[in-house]
C-alpha cells in the first residue's frame, strides 16, 4: 500500500508535471509564433517601404525617360525612310563598283596578256637582231675583212719589196759612183 500511495503519488506528480511542461511548451510555441508574427509584420514593412521608394524612382527614371524615348522615336521614325534610302544606294554603289572591278579585272587581264605578247615579240626581235648582227659580223669578218687583209698584206709585201729594190738600186749606184771615183782617184 505505501507503495502504492507512493505510485499513486508519483502519478499525481506526473500528471502535475505533464501539465506544466505542457503549459510551459504552449507557451513558449505561442511566445514564438508571436515573434514570428512581429518579424513578419516588420518584413512587410520593409518591403512596403522598399516598394514605395522603387515605385517613386521608378516613377522618376519615367518621367525622365519618357522625353528621351519619344525622342528617340521620333528620330528613329525620321531616320527610317533615310537609312533605308542609304541602305539602297549602298547596295547600288557596291553592285556599280563590283561591275567596275570585274571589268577592270578584264581590261588588266587584257594589258597583262598584249604585254606578255609585246614582250615575246620584242624577245623575237631582238633575238633575230642579235642573229642579224652575228651573220653580218661573219660575213663582214670571211667576205671583206679576211680579203682586204690579204689584200693589204700583199700590198705590203709588194711596198716592202719595192722599197728593197729602190734602195738595193740606190745602193748600188753609189757603189758604183764610189767605185769609179775610186777608181779615177785610184788611177
Amino acid at each position: 500500500m505505501i507503495l502504492r500511495k507512493f505510485v499513486g503519488g508519483h502519478e499525481m506528480l506526473n500528471t502535475v508535471n505533464s501539465n506544466t511542461v505542457l503549459t510551459v511548451f504552449v507557451g513558449v510555441t505561442a511566445v514564438a509564433f508571436v515573434l514570428q508574427l512581429a518579424l513578419l509584420f516588420l518584413l512587410y514593412k520593409a518591403i512596403e517601404k522598399s516598394s514605395t521608394r522603387l515605385e517613386n524612382l521608378a516613377n522618376r527614371m519615367e518621367e525622365r525617360a519618357t522625353p528621351v524615348l519619344a525622342t528617340a522615336r521620333a528620330i528613329l521614325e525620321e531616320a527610317q525612310p533615310k537609312v533605308g534610302e542609304i541602305t539602297s544606294n549602298l547596295a547600288e554603289a557596291s553592285a556599280t563598283l563590283r561591275a567596275h572591278v570585274a571589268d577592270m579585272a578584264e581590261a588588266t587581264g587584257e594589258i597583262v596578256e598584249r604585254a606578255r605578247m609585246q614582250a615575246a615579240h620584242l624577245d623575237d626581235a631582238i633575238h633575230s637582231t642579235v642573229n642579224k648582227v652575228t651573220q653580218t659580223a661573219d660575213f663582214l669578218q670571211n667576205k671583206v675583212i679576211t680579203p682586204v687583209r690579204r689584200v693589204q698584206a700583199i700590198v705590203s709585201a709588194l711596198s716592202a719589196g719595192m722599197s728593197f729594190l729602190k734602195r738595193h738600186r740606190a745602193l748600188s749606184r753609189n757603189q758604183e759612183l764610189d767605185s769609179a771615183e775610186n777608181d779615177e782617184l785610184f788611177i
